[in-house]
């Protein structure tokens, strides 16, 4: 008897694409019928598409109800880029279960979600459980714990062997931990990954446990083939289906998005929003002012490039401000000494990314564009640094309002091990509308 699991993962709101990977699922459940499951490893939600922003991912839950989903899991998009309250109900109207052993409320340090759940098919009992990526900083902002992924799949995993006979995790870590996963617990016999955008044409085989993963974007569909005879499994294989080799399907769902956004008014009669991608401009100055105040720093620090689309003017809803800040991006408060202030703007003025196109970190635009900084006033000639009329002193300490894809490190060393406070769950568009009064 074979069993197939069909798993979809980082779709990031890519729904074009899911439109024709529903449509294929939804035929191969009438092929395969109760043989048949359908899981998605998280990062289904993207607010970057105009119909999650506008209905917070719940959109994204209805479709996942429409394609059959059997068991899904989080991902850091759903994790961490929704309100910690819309998140908690965000699965209420789910016709799936959704499991995750690693993500707790401070408050309680209760599960969000059930760790595991068990399906029965023909008498094979298969069990899944999940753990979500550990961006410990950014849930803690939003009041989770989401540490010890594998502390917490050991145990589970033990309570599953004894009732299951075939284990399925559902991992949002990333291709190294589905590695070390397949290398640490022996009793799972697959793990279909997500998180780092990989995919395996054909699986990959590690300590006998079979690993699939189906890339980003919708771009292809994962199927795994379990064999099994009576209850025994005797053989395991998986390949992917290419979206574009699937039928094109009509979907509305960014004009249903766009309408509902446009329906939300911002400000009535908003200055005009120019792209200016090597210099500072009226929306970005008034930007960094906002950025300041909402953070409660010294000095503010953006790239041009945040501005993905112009404005001409006038009413200016929740669709226009949408497009001009589209990001997956927090604000972040960091405390500085001096001497890394003035490194800071040595880099930034050095402009080493102003023309690159950037992908990821949750940037959703495209060209770079030159950092900006507001606060600081720099006489270059003097080499002198000040803020408010003050000279600036290489071991006093300064605060930052910045952007939190900074703080990685990749562009400014200084940020990494500096003390951060991450200001969620608001995005750089939620605080432009909490500060409108300034357009």
């Amino acid at each position: 008897m074979d069993i197939h699991i069909f798993h979809t993962n980082d779709v990031h709101s890519h729904l074009h694409n899911y439109k024709k990977q529903m449509q294929y699922i939804k035929d191969k459940r009438a092929e395969y019928g109760d043989l048949m499951l359908y899981v998605d490893i998280g990062d289904h939600v993207d607010r970057a598409h105009p119909y999650t922003e506008a209905t917070l991912g719940s959109a994204n839950v209805k479709l996942l109800n429409e394609a059959g989903c059997d068991v899904a899991t989080i991902g850091n998009n759903e994790g961490i880029t929704l309100p910690k309250e819309t998140l908690m109900h965000l699965y209420d109207d789910a016709d799936f279960d959704v499991v995750c052993v690693n993500l707790r409320d401070v408050d309680t340090d209760s599960l969000v979600f059930k760790p595991y759940t068990v399906k029965e098919v023909r008498g094979v009992r298969i069990g899944f459980v999940a753990a979500t990526v550990e961006f410990m900083p950014f849930y803690m902002a939003e009041g989770f714990l989401v540490e010890g992924a594998f502390q917490y799949l050991e145990h589970y995993l033990a309570e599953l062997e004894e009732i299951t006979d075939c284990i399925v995790v559902l991992s949002h870590l990333g291709k190294f931990d589905e590695e070390r996963i397949a290398e640490t617990f022996p009793s799972v016999d697959v793990v279909l990954g997500a998180h780092t955008h990989h995919h395996y044409p054909k699986g990959a085989v590690v300590s006998d446990t079979l690993i699939s993963a189906a890339g980003r974007y919708g771009e292809y569909t994962g199927h795994v083939t379990l064999s099994f005879e009576d209850k025994n499994m005797v053989a395991k294989r998986a390949e992917l289906i290419k979206t574009d080799m699937l039928v094109g399907v009509e979907e509305n769902y960014y004009q249903v998005g766009k309408s509902l956004l446009e329906k939300m008014v911002v400000v009535e009669n908003s200055v005009p929003v120019t792209r200016d991608l090597y210099s500072i401009s009226e929306f970005t100055y008034t930007f960094m002012q906002m950025l300041k105040r909402f953070t409660e720093t010294d000095v503010a620090l953006i790239h041009a490039g945040l501005v993905a689309d112009a404005f001409e003017g006038g009413t200016l809803t929740q669709f226009d401000l949408h497009r001009i800040l589209p990001h997956s991006i927090n604000a972040v408060r960091v405390e500085i000494t001096g001497r890394e202030l003035k490194e800071i703007y040595s880099l930034a003025n050095q402009h080493e990314f102003k023309d690159r196109i950037l992908n990821g970190l949750g940037f959703r635009g495209d060209i770079f564009g030159v950092f900006l900084m507001d606060g600081l006033e720099v006489v270059e000639l003097e080499r002198k640094f000040l803020i408010d009329g003050e000279l600036v002193v290489d071991s006093a300490t300064y605060t930052i309002g910045t952007l939190d894809m900074y703080t990685f490190g990749r562009i400014f060393p200084q940020f990494k091990n500096a003390k951060k406070e991450y200001m969620m769950p608001e995005f750089l568009r939620d605080i432009v509308y909490k500060y409108k009064e300034m357009l």
